[in-house]
């Protein structure tokens, strides 16, 4: 059951793995979180999971956060891709959606960019 911190944060029970613990995120970042669950067909625990698996030093928090950023603007910077493409007669189908999935590319571009602010790369 979330608890709740303020206005607009609420505390919530996820499962890391095997293991349970707590996330405190602004109501609308949560929001995004179920959003990209629904879309990618996950468990808000299997997309923390995947999220944690890859961050270095920030908390899980912040890199939930910042993992959900860097999602939309794939899925913005994919839109605004085919949208390019459109012939202006609107008769021909734009290119089928790229592989791999915006999730898949989330996640590693988070990963890369972990490491780069890191000063692993």
């Amino acid at each position: 059951m979330p608890q709740e911190l303020g206005s607009d944060r609420q505390r919530k029970n996820i499962m890391i793995g095997p293991r349970r613990t707590s996330v405190s995120l602004e109501d609308r970042v949560w929001d995004g979180l179920v959003d990209i669950c629904r879309r990618e067909e996950l468990s808000i625990d299997d997309l923390c999971t995947r999220v944690n698996d890859r961050r270095l030093a920030s908390s899980l928090s912040s890199s939930l956060r910042v993992f959900q950023l860097t999602y939309f603007r794939i899925v913005v910077e994919n839109a605004e891709r085919l949208l390019s493409r459109r012939p202006s007669d609107g008769f021909a189908h734009p290119p089928q959606t790229a592989f791999p999935s915006p999730l898949e590319v989330a996640l590693e571009r988070f990963s890369n960019d972990q490491k780069r602010f890191s000063g692993e790369i």
